[in-house]
């Protein structure tokens, strides 16, 4: 039974602003008028007309700080790269690492990414998706926040072109085992890479982060899970 009012969306993130360092305050003043993008629900992003070419497009959903988007960016300068993130720090951090980088290929979104994969692309503008170390939101009463669900596969398949890739990447094994179960469930839009029930080697193209190491140390191995768009 409802009462009449409008139901709040369940957020797969908690929006936790932090504080900002100086140079992450100069870095949204001055940084952001060229490398982050405006968006909100209306028009579909004009990927072509906002990185000046028609290069594919990498979509990452969640960078943190930004600093492994930023070296892949850097390592792969033939493809565009759109980095989405709701922590203003992280945010800030990146655009530093874009400056310092002295990269033209990456740009930043500070949006709902589920938002904008919904209303906010074209149907088969990008060549793969990113979903590196999400929240596991570890509590059973949580779980329903969890970012990966077979509603946002429908959403990364209306996106991904044919042939592009999802990859996504966990140190949470309980975490790992739905996101398999949920990919490997969308069989008519995915192709597990590695064959229905594996985790994919960790490829070279995904750096090796800080917070990576610290869980390998921990005894918290990372499953990859690389999907082919059908």
């Amino acid at each position: 039974m409802t009462d009449g009012r409008p139901r709040r969306a369940i957020r797969s993130f908690v929006l936790r602003e932090g504080r900002l360092t100086a140079a992450q305050e100069r870095a949204f003043s001055e940084l952001w008028p060229r490398f982050g993008v405006d968006w909100s629900p209306g028009a579909p992003l004009d990927l072509a007309a906002l990185f000046g070419n028609d290069r594919p497009v990498v979509l990452e959903i969640g960078f943190g700080n930004g600093e492994s988007l930023a070296e892949m960016a850097e390592r792969d300068p033939e493809r565009n790269w759109l980095g989405i993130e709701v922590h203003r720090p992280g945010v800030g951090h990146l655009l530093l690492e874009i400056e310092r980088r002295e990269l033209s290929n990456l740009r930043v979104m500070r949006h709902d990414a589920v938002e904008v994969l919904r209303a906010g692309l074209q149907p088969g503008a990008l060549d793969a998706v990113q979903l590196f170390f999400p929240d596991p939101w570890p509590k059973k009463r949580h779980h329903k926040r969890r970012i990966l669900s077979p509603e946002l596969v429908e959403l990364l398949a209306r996106v991904i072109r044919t042939d592009g890739h999802f990859h996504a990447a966990t140190d949470w094994a309980l975490y790992a085992k739905q996101m398999l179960a949920v990919l490997d469930g969308a069989h008519a839009l995915f192709e597990n890479t590695v064959g229905s029930g594996a985790y994919a080697p960790r490829p070279a193209s995904r750096p090796l982060t800080k917070f990576e190491q610290r869980g390998e140390r921990l005894g918290h191995p990372v499953a990859d899970l690389i999907y082919r768009r059908r």
